[in-house]
């Protein structure tokens, strides 16, 4: 038994956005001046730091509650917030390490945290709910990821005074009460909070840290880290992102590789994880990890690599290469060449040509598709702006780039159903130009899974199971193929084989975004499985809370389970993302083949409130 403490830092993510260098100095700032001196005080041991935040132990909940107190006392007047989460539970040891049900329930009592508040579990309310300096508010109890039970949730005054700030202690009533636009800044900015927390649900429901992904067919599995941009220009890190997916999109066209997606091995930067090979196939269970550097500097690139046995730490190639900037390509592959060598993989004359085949020849339009790129992994609608106008200028200077113009049609298919007024005129230009990128090259996978989902929200489901499959043939490793297709096939009326789809998707993307969270919580909800799809729509709401279509799912979803407060209260926020919405724009929205989803939609949100 032990009392174990979790903290982070609120609002990381939009921070970093914001100021990258500033936010992390901020943050061993408070690391090292109020955290790390409070814990050696109160006995208490940093078991391990947790990119933007930490796990500590401590021998009694006395100690654990007053350092949380002394470290948000000494964090008022610091630029950063922290929430801080205590349990008293039982935990397994082994070596510095901690893990259980009593690290998992302060992990989730951490997330239910206010900014600058403490929150604390109902083992630890009952050992110090009888000392006179300590005021507790009920927070009610919550369900949790991997809590079979509701989890009882208490949160600390440390002043003495109500706990107003914990918006989560609020009825719906009284939320609805709020001026529209300020609850809404409130739900977005809760939302970015959790976001910070960085541990994303597994299929099943597992911690993505627990996810390993096994050798398939004898394949090796292999991850490439994020290149560490050393150009000296923190805007050059686009440039450095574009090498490590090229790299990837490279390697992962190769069938006797299994090879992890860009989502999940960007993440241990995101988060500030630990990436030395070593950890990182403890995280993943990856054997293979690539790790390296970019260097521009004028007309020159120079690319450091390395492939590391992550099982031993052994290196087992190593690689510095340069080139003229107009040699790029020819540095691309011969990256991707020596790694598959070292490899001993050995490749057909087939793989050969399209291993080294250039999107195209116009390196100007190249860099501005690089600079798309980073934008669209952004995932807000201002960064979608600046990729279309980055994208149209890109097919200004070569009107046959394919990989651009299909990316490009991705953004327009994306806006189907969310904005409404342009809903149709978006899938028609998504469609144009999907259709004109497979005429141009159709050896590329995300070419045919473009112009799929332009088919599916056309509802022409055969001709977008087509598509997928001929992507997912092309590229076996493509987990985002393969996980649209497993989308349509839910739309199409097929859930239970969706379900097995998103399976497959998440072993290759374990660390899954947002539209992975959104299409499975839509899964459960066609199948029936309410709790399942509260579970799911309610992460993908946490990471993206301005999502419309997550707003109105979640608001069947409550609907159906008899909270209809909490439902109309979706609504209300759905309508403050999309005013003038209706239920006669569901249909666009999801795209049924057969009516009965959507009728229970219809029929839910109506009674929650949406108009007609």
């Amino acid at each position: 038994m032990a009392a174990i403490m979790m903290l982070d830092v609120a609002g990381f993510t939009r921070l970093m956005g914001e100021d990258e260098s500033g936010t992390l100095a901020l943050v061993l700032d408070a690391r090292r001046t109020h955290v790390e001196p409070a814990l050696a005080r109160h006995d208490g041991r940093l078991v391990k730091l947790l990119g933007d935040g930490a796990l500590a132990e401590f021998a009694s909940v006395t100690s654990a509650l007053d350092c949380a107190r002394e470290i948000q006392t000494a964090m008022r007047n610091h630029p950063l917030e922290l929430r801080i989460g205590i349990n008293l539970g039982e935990i397994i040891v082994e070596d510095d390490d901690i893990y259980g049900d009593g690290v998992n329930v302060a992990s989730r009592i951490e997330g239910l945290a206010r900014p600058g508040g403490i929150a604390v579990s109902h083992s630890v309310f009952e050992q110090a709910r009888k000392r006179g300096d300590l005021r507790f508010v009920d927070g009610g109890k919550h369900m949790v990821k991997n809590v079979a039970e509701p989890v009882a949730v208490f949160h600390l005054t440390t002043d003495g005074g109500e706990d107003t700030a914990a918006p989560k202690n609020q009825s719906p009533a009284q939320r609805r009460l709020l001026p529209l636009s300020l609850a809404a800044v409130a739900i977005v900015a809760a939302g970015l909070a959790y976001a910070l927390l960085g541990r994303d649900l597994g299929i099943g429901g597992h911690d993505d840290a627990a996810v390993a992904v096994p050798e398939v067919q004898d394949r090796p599995s292999l991850v490439v880290l994020p290149f560490a941009n050393l150009s000296g220009d923190p805007e050059q890190k686009y440039f450095s992102d574009g090498m490590t997916d090229n790299l990837i999109n490279d390697l992962s066209q190769i069938g006797g590789l299994l090879v992890i997606a860009r989502n999940t091995s960007f993440s241990f930067r995101d988060r500030q994880e630990a990436m030395d090979a070593q950890t990182v196939h403890k995280v993943l269970g990856v054997r293979y990890v690539v790790e390296g550097s970019v260097q521009r500097a004028g007309d020159h690139v120079r690319i450091n690599a390395n492939l590391v046995d992550g099982t031993t730490g052994f290196q087992l190639w190593a690689g510095r290469l340069d080139r003229e900037f107009s040699d790029l390509f020819a540095l691309q592959d011969q990256v991707a060449s020596q790694i598959i060598d070292a490899l001993k993989i050995e490749l057909t004359q087939d793989q050969r040509r399209r291993l080294s085949k250039r999107h195209t020849d116009n390196l100007e339009a190249y860099d501005l598709f690089l600079r798309a790129w980073e934008e669209i992994w952004r995932f807000n609608d201002e960064s979608r702006k600046a990729a279309q106008a980055y994208l149209w200028s890109t097919l200004d200077l070569d009107p046959d780039f394919a990989l651009a113009k299909a990316i490009l049609a991705t953004t327009y298919t994306n806006r189907t159903g969310v904005s409404l007024t342009a809903s149709a005129e978006s899938l028609e230009t998504a469609y144009r130009l999907a259709r004109q990128a497979v005429a141009i090259d159709p050896e590329l996978p995300a070419v045919h899974a473009s112009l799929g989902l332009v088919h599916m929200f056309r509802r022409e489901y055969d001709k977008a199971d087509a598509s997928f499959a001929q992507a997912v043939k092309l590229d076996p490793n493509y987990a985002d193929g393969f996980g649209m297709q497993a989308w349509n096939w839910h739309y199409a009326g097929e859930p239970e084989r969706a379900l097995a789809g998103f399976e497959h998707a998440m072993r290759l993307n374990p660390r899954a975004p947002f539209p992975y969270l959104n299409a499975i919580a839509e899964v459960h909800f066609s199948l029936g499985n309410l709790e399942a799809a509260l579970e799911w729509s309610t992460e993908a709401l946490q990471r993206n809370p301005e999502a419309l279509r997550q707003r109105l799912l979640q608001g069947a979803i409550l609907t159906e389970l008899g909270q209809i407060e909490d439902a109309e209260w979706e609504v209300v926020e759905a309508l403050a993302l999309q005013p003038g919405i209706t239920i006669a724009n569901l249909p666009d929205i999801y795209p049924y083949r057969e009516g009965s989803t959507l009728a229970r939609l219809e029929q839910a949100l109506r009674a929650a409130g949406l108009p007609e």
